[in-house]
Formats: structure tokens, sequence, C-alpha cells
């Protein structure tokens, strides 16, 4: 199930009250004189739309809508913030601050969000290079204390084991038989590797047969989180 931002929006809020003992800065107040035409923020209506949007053309209006109301309701809070401080009134203004970070956490999160309304990735690597996506493969692997196959796969995807140091260090968390994060590999790969290994040869440790038996493992979590997907339970 998909995230609900008006909900996070929400607890924003609630967050911002329970500590000051106030509603937030309104939009026609002397801080948001700029915007005085302005009735309400429009950050509710625009994640409520949000919320519910289920094409692509409606995420990224709906998104959009969203991004011009943080924008400039986002001053309104600076400066309620700012007045606050120079009242001494710190409470108020971390409540304002952090107002806008919650916001600005919001908007990231939208922005990266709206990759599930496109097409599901068309091979493993691309589950690595959509933030969306990774993260939901991330918590299934969690699920499946399978963490980490993710972990060594992305290192060998973004060739971040190409120096002899970090090739070591790989092997050693991941690959040799005593390894903390022991991966599941072949026997013949894990053979390959330790005869690298016990040569001191890091660079020659065969990292793209590694790549090619985690897919393997990725593949079958992959299938389960479309399982749950289909199922709603994610």
């Amino acid at each position: 199930m998909a995230k609900s931002y008006l909900e996070s929006w929400k607890k924003a809020k609630d967050r911002f009250e329970k500590a000051t003992g106030k509603k937030k800065p309104d939009p026609k107040s002397r801080f948001g004189k700029l915007f005085s035409k302005i009735s309400s923020t429009g950050l509710e209506s625009a994640l409520k739309s949000y919320d519910a949007a289920v094409t692509i053309k409606d995420a990224q209006k709906h998104a959009r809508a969203f991004q011009t109301a943080a924008g400039n309701y986002i001053p309104t809070l600076d400066a309620a913030g700012k007045a606050a401080k120079q009242d001494g009134d710190t409470v108020y203004a971390e409540a304002c601050a952090a107002m806008v970070a919650s916001l600005s956490k919001i908007a990231a999160n939208v922005v990266t969000d709206l990759e599930r309304f496109d097409d599901l990735p068309k091979d493993i690597d691309g589950y690595f290079k959509s933030p969306y996506w990774f993260k939901l493969l991330q918590k299934q692997a969690k699920k499946e204390f399978s963490t980490e196959n993710i972990e060594l796969y992305d290192l060998i995807l973004k060739r971040k084991l190409s120096k002899e140091d970090a090739s070591q260090k790989a092997y050693m968390d991941y690959v040799d038989s005593k390894a903390p994060k022991e991966v599941n590999i072949k026997s013949s790969t894990r053979k390959a590797c330790k005869q690298a290994a016990d040569q001191g040869k890091w660079k020659a440790i065969p990292w793209d047969d590694v790549l090619f038996d985690l897919g393997i493992n990725l593949a079958d979590t992959i299938g389960r989180l479309h399982s749950e997907l289909a199922k709603g339970e994610v």
C-alpha cells in the first residue's frame, strides 16, 4: 500500500501544535502578508489528491501543486520562526523549523514516489537504479533477513570494488566462509574467489560471477515483493 503523504503532513502539524500549544502560522497573518490573498496553504488538498492519484499524469499534476504550495508556505514558516526567535520563544522557533524540515522531506519523498507509477524495472539492475524500487527491495530483503545480497550486489554494480582494499574488505565481509554477512553463492564461484584471495590478488576476484549468483537470489526476493504488492501488503 502506498504511503499516505497527507497523513505525514497531518502528523507534522500535530507535532507542531503539541510542542507550541498553538496552530501553525496562518498564511493571512503578518508572517504571510506576501500571500494575503491565500485563504489556506493548499497543502492538504494537494496531498489528498496526490494520494488518490492512479495515473502518472494526475500524480505529476498534484505533485506540482504540492510543491508550489510548499514553496509558498515555507517563507511564512521561516518568518514566523525568525520573529519567535527574536521574541525569545525558542520552542515556537524550533517548531517552525521542524515544519519546514517536514515539508522538505515530504516534497523529496513525493518526487521519489512518482516512480511507482512508472513501469516495473526491466531487470534486476533497474531495482538498484530506482530510489523507489530500491527502497522497497531493501524493505523486502530486511523482512527475509537477506540484506547482504543487496549490499554486495550494490557494491559490485556500482563498481566500488575495483581497488584492492575495497575488494579485500568485501571478500572478508561477504564471501569468505567465516564472513559475518556470508552470501549464498555457488561453490565454484566461492572457490574461485578464495583462490584469488589466498594469493592476495584481490583485484582478480571474479566479482561478475558473484553478481550473477546474487542475481539469482534477488530474483526470488523480487518475486516475493511482487506477490506482496499484488496483495496490497507493501
